[in-house]
């Protein structure tokens, strides 16, 4: 069953694009998740939003896992809590 996960992360815009752009820089350079169908991320009024969808939970959840993301996300400074996606199933 496929699944969305939407990160909702809210503060100066131009902050979280940089830990967006250092994350999505580091995993460009890695072999495409498995499973990801669709990466959206956009700006709105309060922050930013990251869109993934996901052919199964458990593509979604060995993807946030992996250690080239975890390691992403510390170059970024940030912690796997602060990037805590909301999931809904489709």
């Amino acid at each position: 069953m496929a699944i969305v996960r939407i990160i909702k992360r809210q503060g100066d815009p131009e902050e979280l694009e940089r830990q967006y752009r250092t994350v999505a820089s580091r995993m460009e350079a890695q072999p495409l998740a498995d499973g990801l169908t669709a990466h959206i991320a956009l700006r709105d009024g309060n922050g930013m939003q990251i869109i993934n969808v996901w052919e199964s939970e458990a593509h979604a959840q060995a993807a946030f896992e992996r250690p080239e993301f975890q390691d992403a996300l510390r170059e970024a400074g940030l912690t796997p809590a602060a990037c805590s996606p909301r999931t809904t199933r489709r």
